[in-house]
């Protein structure tokens, strides 16, 4: 720095703090952006007033005027989850039966997709799963006959199941059933 002048020094200063300010704001963006997102999913208003806390809920069909997601798909049904593996495990079970595409997704805390099963996966066969947290169950439980265990990266997350219907209203009969099969539970 003796060799820089005072005004090559202040513009040094400048742009030094630029570039530590633009990466602070880049990486806290990027790490903090997804659990603000997932917390709201999970515990907003929304959630409360489907009461989906370690229970599976059943939101309306989306329809033109829906908007709580940028661009719903009119062509699928959705069933929730807010699942909290804190106290110990969580049941996951479904046996949707149907012809067309379905899917279970599981999500992290930070909106990390870390499982998928779904009906070509199922080959007609029931999902039972034993979602438990990377650290363990604290209450040492053992799984239900015939259940795979899931090992969630973070105590909290999400389910989002998805039921493919390409004429709701002709379809409501087989449908809804086959996704209110879905059941989440504490063990």
């Amino acid at each position: 720095m003796k060799n820089f002048s005072e005004h090559q020094r202040l513009w040094f200063y400048r742009v030094l703090t630029l570039t530590v300010t633009v990466v602070l704001a880049h990486l806290l963006t990027i790490w903090a952006a997804p659990r603000v997102i997932m917390q709201i999913l999970m515990h907003g208003p929304v959630a409360q007033n489907m009461n989906m806390h370690n229970q599976a809920a059943f939101p309306d069909a989306v329809t033109a005027k829906s908007r709580s997601v940028v661009m719903p798909s009119p062509d699928m049904l959705y069933s929730v989850c807010a699942y909290d593996l804190r106290q110990g495990p969580v049941r996951v079970q479904a046996a949707p039966q149907l012809k067309n595409y379905w899917s279970i997704a599981l999500y992290a805390a930070n909106s990390d997709n870390f499982f998928v099963r779904n009906d070509r996966q199922a080959q007609g066969r029931p999902v039972d799963l034993w979602l438990v947290a990377a650290g363990g169950d604290p209450q040492h439980k053992a799984p239900p006959p015939g259940s795979e265990v899931v090992v969630s990266p973070s105590g909290t997350g999400f389910l989002l199941m998805r039921v493919l219907t390409s004429d709701y209203q002709a379809e409501k009969a087989i449908v809804e059933p086959a996704r209110h099969t879905l059941q989440c539970s504490p063990a």
